[in-house]
């Protein structure tokens, strides 16, 4: 099993919005009601934050860009405690 890398930070911050700007709050909102959750917002650092979603039923993975478009990926790897938590 990975050992925990965040040091205290869960993969979902309790105010994602803090992390996002004003497009990528628009597209959260819209993925959210065509059952998008978000699985965690990845932030090594201020400036680098890649936020990733997932849509169970599809079991597709995205990753939502500062435009606000969710790109799908299929070679995104994600922890399975991440997965879990949401």
């Amino acid at each position: 099993m990975v050992g925990e890398k965040r040091f205290g930070m869960g993969p979902i911050p309790t105010s994602p919005e803090y992390y996002l700007n004003e497009k990528q709050v628009s597209g959260m909102a819209i993925l959210r009601k065509f059952g998008w959750k978000l699985v965690c917002i990845r932030r090594p650092s201020v400036s680098e934050i890649t936020t990733v979603f997932k849509n169970y039923q599809e079991n597709t993975v995205g990753i939502l860009g500062e435009d606000g478009i969710l790109r799908v990926s299929n070679d995104l790897k994600i922890r399975r405690s991440s997965i879990e938590s949401t």
